[in-house]
């Protein structure tokens, strides 16, 4: 009997672009489990733990830790969606090198939104955090904003609808 090829859908995009609404969209159209890293620290730390010292070294840890779980998942033979924002273009090319050497099949959305309303849309749910996302002031925006690459043409990633 063969085995359909697992799919890793793989979601880009910097801080209020509406990643994780799109993720939720595309986990209900192709079934595939859905890893938000962002909902685990918050679960486990609560929404203000972006101004703790050390929350580079959690977020790095949880990251880690929801990467490991996927590929347990797709090694498994199921599809995943890898909600996690892939800021740079080094971090999507290991990331799509990882799927392919374990026999899955990439699929890259960019959830493209202008820096304007993301910096909107962050600075307004930080004032009244939702359960599942960080309270990021104006200035944190700003200090991110300069990791961010935007995924270019060649890079072959589908533009998240």
């Amino acid at each position: 009997m063969n085995k359909k090829q697992p799919i890793a859908y793989v979601i880009c995009g910097f801080i209020g672009a509406g990643k994780t609404t799109f993720a939720r969209k595309l986990e209900k159209e192709t079934k595939a489990i859905r890893i938000t890293k962002d909902e685990w620290i918050i679960k486990i730390f609560g929404n203000k733990i972006t101004s703790d010292k050390n929350f580079e070294v959690y977020d790095k840890n949880i990251t880690e830790l929801a990467t490991n779980i996927a590929f347990k998942i797709l090694k498994a033979g199921k599809d995943v969606i890898l909600d996690e924002g892939f800021w740079v273009k080094s971090q999507r090319d290991d990331i799509k090198k990882k799927i392919l050497q374990v026999g899955a099949k990439p699929i890259f959305y960019y959830v493209e939104t202008s820096v304007e309303k993301m910096k909107e849309r962050v600075i307004n749910r930080s004032n009244n955090p939702t359960k599942d996302s960080f309270e990021i002031n104006e200035e944190m925006f700003d200090k991110y904003l300069k990791y961010w690459e935007p995924p270019k043409k060649e890079e072959g990633i589908l533009l998240a609808a």
